[in-house]
């Protein structure tokens, strides 16, 4: 869906290019996350796919279509984009908001308030804070109607800068579950800007790794965490990274059958990560694996997840 070739970027007076010969490949329905540390490049490469920056040599395709062989407006609206700070426009309601691209595309009223209305029910927000501003949303509530307006015309691309970064902890690890659980609706391509590691393994299907404005690693999340490409990732991903990858596989990986040990009891679905947290905290050796309705599916055993 998006093809980055030997793509760069040098600023007028700077002694070093910002993006240096950065290629990728990105499949259709997969979530990329872009991380490194300040100044690496993740955000100039970003808004390289939808020109709000424009390469300096290097060729951007998205869908097959190069993005510098026609005009920049147009391809804006038809790739969605989400910032930090949301970036709503202050003095229109939420349906306005989100209505903003549709309108701009030519869809008529009766099509375009449906949309609204569809919209507001995916991410989750009453249809009673269609007639509400921006300015009495909470920063949660903010953000989804960000996410509906960049969803509303049904691009297939979407891009996300630091999406989450402005939003408390709690609130956050929610969103970010609600997201994916939304893309797995309506299956999106997203290139997604984030400064931390853990939204990164959370969110993404590959990670792209940047220092200094080049590539030094674009792989699955399990591979990057097992096989490093270099000591600068191998640093950058810190000393936990063992415990990182507990994140990725769930209980019902190493789940055994149900042998009625009494210990606490975890959702089918968490990750190794929360089960072993549980189990230290409770201090106890052993899980019980319990479906929706409270049924025992399994055991899983400490021993399991260090063994993992």
């Amino acid at each position: 869906m998006i093809e980055l070739d030997a793509v760069t970027k040098t600023f007028p007076g700077a002694p070093t290019a910002s993006v240096n010969a950065v290629s990728m490949v990105i499949p259709e329905g997969e979530t990329v996350a872009l991380i490194g540390p300040s100044g690496c490049g993740k955000t100039t490469t970003l808004r390289m796919i939808n020109r709000l920056i424009e390469p300096t040599a290097g060729r951007i395709r998205v869908a097959g279509h190069d993005v510098t062989a026609g005009d920049p407006v147009t391809l804006r609206r038809t790739i969605g984009y989400v910032i930090q700070n949301v970036g709503l426009f202050p003095h229109m309601t939420v349906a306005e908001n989100i209505a903003a691209v549709p309108r701009l595309l030519g869809w008529d009223a009766k099509r375009t308030d449906a949309r609204v209305d569809e919209m507001l029910h995916l991410v989750g927000l009453d249809p009673a804070m269609r007639t509400r501003r921006p300015a009495a949303l909470s920063g949660g509530q903010r953000q989804r109607v960000g996410v509906a307006r960049a969803l509303a015309a049904d691009p297939p691309v979407m891009l996300m800068d630091e999406p989450f970064g402005a939003i408390d902890p709690i609130a956050r690890t929610r969103l970010q579950d609600e997201f994916k659980a939304i893309l797995r609706r309506v299956r999106k391509t997203v290139v997604m800007v984030t400064h931390d590691m853990e939204e990164a393994l959370r969110m993404a299907d590959r990670i792209a790794i940047m220092r200094n404005g080049e590539l030094l690693q674009f792989d699955t999340p399990a591979t990057i965490l097992t096989s490093p490409a270099d000591p600068f990732v191998d640093a950058f991903l810190g000393p936990d990274r063992a415990y990182r990858r507990l994140g990725l596989l769930t209980v019902d990986n190493l789940m055994t059958p149900a042998s009625g040990t009494p210990g606490p009891a975890l959702p089918s679905g968490t990750t190794l990560r929360e089960a072993l947290s549980t189990l230290i905290t409770a201090r106890a050796d052993t899980a019980r694996i319990v479906a929706p309705d409270g049924t025992v599916l399994g055991d899983l055993s400490r021993a399991a997840i260090l063994a993992a």
